[in-house]
Parts: structure tokens; C-alpha cells; sequence
């Protein structure tokens, strides 16, 4: 056999491996969910778990994350990493259900503040919950369908929520339309989809901060020991040079 044939052989088989070692891990951008998943001026999807995941495949070249350019709602994206069609979710609070539906990663990519939103002529001025419990049916909370909040605002009890709607527009439009007094969502994200939506004269975010909860990464339940391994070192590096901190600084 001639050294060209076998120096060729050689590069095929260090090819093969290159190949075998790469880990490819599947998700879809979650709908909105600004500023996770935005979509950008040249059609293309960005946001903070975008960012995430071209730092994590520079970290670790033999990680590779796909899917970030299709949006899902929510609950088909919850159901699909349940049932393993696709590998994770991006940033997601952690609740009882999910924790026993789904691997919660560590470390969290960042922590939201939840804030109520009213129309802009309702002069409401909420200190805690104990305010919103004491307005009855006058203090309807309007959360976006499957948002994890939920569970923890029945945990609370004597607040009465109204999830139907699918969207952030969804509850807007009800908010105006007086089907309900509040809207529940978090920040960073809930002052720029005001904004984009064209409804900042007419909504405005109550000061007060009704939660902070620290956003993760949720795996399939039944993820490959190693490839779990991979991607959760890949994230712990990076929250240990301080890039997913300075990532999240670039979302206020």
C-alpha cells in the first residue's frame, strides 16, 4: 500500500471521527417570548438563547445547536421535548409540573422580574398581592396560556387568573377591551413588546416587582448521560468566565 493510500486513509478515518464527535442538540424559538427569541430586521431569529447558543459552540466545537430559526408556541414546544422530538427548551421558569417532566439545567441563563401592566387611565396602584386579592372580581390577571407563572400565582391563592389567552397581543387586546384589570409578564421583555406593538400610550407596567425567578434551560428527562453532560460543562464554562452573565447585561 502506498503512503499517499495510506496518509488518505488516515485523514478518513480522523474525518469520521471529527464527524461522529460532533453532538448536534435540537430545539425550536419559542413565540413571543421577547427577548429570548426576537425576530430580526433581515428576517433571521435572534434574541438572549440565539447568543446563548453561538457562544456555547464556540466554547465546545463538538456541540452544535439547531432549530433556534423555527418559532413554536409554548405548550407544542413543551410536548415536544416531553416526548424527546426535540432536545430542550431555552429559558423557562421551573415549576413543580416541569420538574417532573423534564431535566432543569444549572446553572439559570438569567433572572426576570414579573411585573402587572393595566390600561394607561387606570389610576391602580398595587404594593404586593394582598392588593389584587382585596379587588375581587375587579383584579382579573391576564397570563399568557402554558406560561409557567401560573402554578405559582394559584400557589398564592385568592387570585383570580384568566390564561387563555395565547399571546401577549391576545391579553392586550382584552385588557383593553376591560375582560380583564391586569396583565402578568416579565421583564426584560414586557417594556420593548409594548413598545412594538404600538400600545405603550395606551398600557403601562406598575412599578412594583410581583416576582423575580431565575429562567433555565430544560432538557428531555431521558437525555443521553454524556450528551446532558456535554451541554450542561459547555454552560457551567461559560457562567464561569462571566459571558452568560455579560450576555444577560445586554437584555435589560
Amino acid at each position: 500500500m502506498t503512503l499517499r493510500i495510506i496518509l488518505l486513509l488516515c485523514l478518513l478515518v480522523l474525518t469520521a471521527r471529527t464527524i461522529g464527535a460532533t453532538e448536534v442538540f435540537h430545539t425550536a424559538a419559542q413565540q413571543a417570548s421577547s427577548p429570548k427569541y426576537v425576530t430580526l430586521p433581515d428576517g433571521h431569529v435572534g434574541g438572549i438563547c440565539v447568543d446563548l447558543f453561538r457562544l456555547m459552540e464556540a466554547r465546545e466545537p463538538a456541540l452544535r445547536i439547531e432549530g433556534d430559526q423555527r418559532f413554536l408556541p409554548l405548550r407544542r414546544l413543551e410536548k415536544k421535548v416531553q416526548h424527546g422530538q426535540l432536545d430542550f427548551i431555552c429559558g423557562v421558569g421551573e415549576s413543580p409540573a416541569r420538574r417532573d417532566h423534564f431535566i432543569v439545567l444549572t446553572p439559570a441563563i438569567f433572572t426576570v422580574r414579573y411585573h402587572l401592566a393595566v390600561r394607561r387611565d387606570d389610576p391602580v396602584e398595587i404594593r404586593s398581592w394582598l392588593d389584587v386579592r382585596a379587588l375581587g372580581q375587579g383584579g382579573i390577571i391576564l397570563i399568557n396560556h402554558g406560561s409557567g407563572a401560573i402554578a405559582r400565582l394559584q400557589d398564592i391563592g385568592g387570585l383570580i387568573i384568566d390564561s387563555g389567552g395565547i399571546s401577549n397581543q391576545a391579553n392586550y387586546e382584552k385588557l383593553l377591551m376591560k375582560r380583564g384589570r391586569f396583565v402578568y409578564y416579565r421583564s426584560p421583555g414586557f417594556e420593548s413588546d409594548l413598545r412594538e406593538q404600538g400600545l405603550a400610550d395606551k398600557i403601562r407596567i406598575l412599578p412594583t416587582v410581583m416576582e423575580e425567578t431565575p429562567f433555565y434551560i430544560l432538557f428531555h428527562r431521558h437525555s443521553a448521560p454524556e450528551r446532558l453532560t456535554l451541554f450542561a460543562n459547555t454552560l457551567q464554562r461559560l457562567a464561569d468566565s462571566g459571558e452568560l452573565a455579560a450576555l444577560a447585561r445586554r437584555y435589560p
